[in-house]
């Protein structure tokens, strides 16, 4: 197989993908802050309802879901640890709103 001749190149290529990705990055803000509020609304539920914070196999199903999602170019295990990051942090949040409330 013949390489594909390569285009000539500038630092202008650069701006309308770096645009792009300053887009990308403001629609990730939203939809992280999107989810984090799905997530405390569980936390109330789960505080009312007297359980845990942490449920194991609810993390799992949800790391299942997202590698199932992903057709890359990332990596499983590069989406599996921005998940369980998105997933810890969430779950922070939602100690910090919750179980303090109760332990007062």
């Amino acid at each position: 197989m013949k390489p594909v001749p390569s285009q000539a190149v500038s630092e202008e290529d650069l701006a309308p993908l770096r645009a792009q990705i300053d887009e990308l990055d403001q629609v990730l803000v939203k939809i992280f802050n999107e989810r984090s509020r799905a997530a405390n609304k569980i936390g109330h539920i789960k505080q009312q309802l007297g359980l845990p914070v942490y449920d194991p196999s609810r993390e799992k199903e949800v790391l299942e879901n997202v590698i199932q999602a992903n057709l890359g170019p990332l990596p499983t295990d590069a989406i599996q640890r921005l998940f369980e990051r998105v997933i810890d942090e969430t779950r922070s949040l939602e100690r910090q709103k919750y179980q303090r409330k109760t332990k007062r």
